[in-house]
C-alpha cells in the first residue's frame, strides 16, 4: 500500500506522462497519424477512466505505417520540453527495443538504475528522465511465420542482454530460460548491438506491410510474446476515452483487446501487486 506522500509522487510522475501523450497526440492529429492506448494504460483507462491508480508507465500501440512515420518526425515536431530516444541510439548499451519519448525537465530514479540512481544501464542522463513508450503492431501472418517471428525476437534479445551494464531480474524465468539467457548472452558479447538491432529490424518486417493477415507487437517482458497476437480488424477503428482530464485514442475493439490480455480484468489484483515498476518514488524532482 503506497503511503499518502508516495500517492503525491506518484501523481506528479502520471501528470508529466499525460503532458508527454498531449505533446504526441497533437503531433498525431496534425499529421493524421493513429495511435492508441495500450496494455495497462489501456486497461487504466477502460476500467478507472483514469491511469491504474498504482501504475507508473504510458504503453501506445500504432501500427506499422504509423509507427514508422512517426518516429521520423518526432525530432523536428517535438516541442522543447521533449525529446525522442530510439533505441538503437544508446551505443552499444541495451535498453530493449523500445523507441521512448521524455520529458526534459525532471530527474528520477527508475528501475534502469543499477546503484540508487548514479548511473542506469545506458550511462546515459536521458535515462533518467520521465518517458513514455511507443510500440509496433507489425504486419505478420497466422501460424509458422509468427511462431518463426516469436522465436527469433527472443533470440535476438537473449543476445542483446550481454549488452546490458546491469542485470534485471530473472525471478520469471525458469531454469532452462535462465540457462537459454545464459547461452546467448555468451553469444551475444561477440555481436555488436548495432549488427543485433538491424537483425530485430529485420526480423519483425519480415512480412510486408498490407501482406499479413494478423498483428504482432513484439515487446518485451518475454514471457507475453505469445499473447501480443492480435486479430487486424480490432484496430481497424479507434475511438476517444478518457484518461483523467483529456481524451485520448483507443482501439474501438477495446473489450476483445483486455479480454485477451488480461482475462477477467475487471477484477483488481492481489494489494501486494499493487504498486509501480517504472520509478522510484523517492529522489523524484520536477520543475
Amino acid at each position: 500500500m503506497l503511503t499518502e506522500k508516495e500517492q503525491a509522487v506518484l501523481r506528479e510522475i502520471q501528470d508529466v506522462e499525460l503532458k508527454i501523450l498531449v505533446e504526441l497526440d497533437r503531433i498525431c492529429q496534425k499529421h493524421d497519424i493513429k495511435y492508441s492506448l495500450s496494455g495497462g494504460t489501456l486497461l487504466g483507462a477502460i476500467r478507472h477512466k483514469d491511469f491504474i491508480p498504482w501504475d507508473d508507465d504510458i504503453d501506445l500501440d500504432l501500427k506499422r505505417e504509423d509507427f514508422y512515420k512517426l518516429i521520423r518526425l518526432l525530432p523536428e515536431e517535438l516541442g522543447e520540453d521533449f525529446t525522442f530516444v530510439n533505441y538503437d541510439e544508446f551505443g552499444e548499451n541495451f535498453c530493449d527495443f523500445i523507441p521512448r519519448i521524455f520529458y526534459n525537465n525532471c530527474k528520477v530514479v527508475n528501475s534502469f538504475s543499477l546503484d540508487g540512481g548514479k548511473s542506469n544501464m545506458a550511462g546515459d542522463s536521458r535515462m533518467d528522465k520521465i518517458f513514455i513508450e511507443l510500440y509496433c503492431l507489425h504486419d505478420t501472418k497466422k501460424g509458422v511465420t509468427v511462431k518463426t517471428q516469436i522465436f527469433l525476437v527472443k533470440m535476438i534479445y537473449g543476445m542483446a542482454m550481454a549488452h546490458r551494464r546491469g542485470k534485471k531480474s530473472a525471478a520469471r524465468y525458469s531454469e532452462w530460460q535462465k540457462a537459454e539467457v545464459g547461452f546467448l548472452t555468451a553469444v551475444g558479447k561477440h555481436i555488436p548491438m548495432r549488427a543485433l538491432c538491424k537483425l530485430y529490424e529485420k526480423t519483425v518486417n519480415f512480412v510486408k506491410t498490407g501482406k499479413g493477415d494478423i498483428y504482432f507487437k513484439p515487446s518485451v517482458p518475454l514471457w507475453v510474446q505469445e499473447k501480443n497476437i492480435f486479430p487486424k480488424d480490432w484496430f481497424d477503428a479507434f475511438v476517444r476515452v478518457p484518461v483523467r482530464n483529456y481524451m485520448i485514442y483507443a482501439p474501438q475493439n477495446f473489450l476483445h483487446i483486455l479480454d485477451s490480455l488480461y482475462g477477467d480484468w475487471k477484477q483488481l489484483p492481489p494489494e501486494k501487486d499493487r504498486k509501480p515498476d517504472h520509478f522510484k518514488l523517492d529522489g523524484v524532482e520536477i520543475w
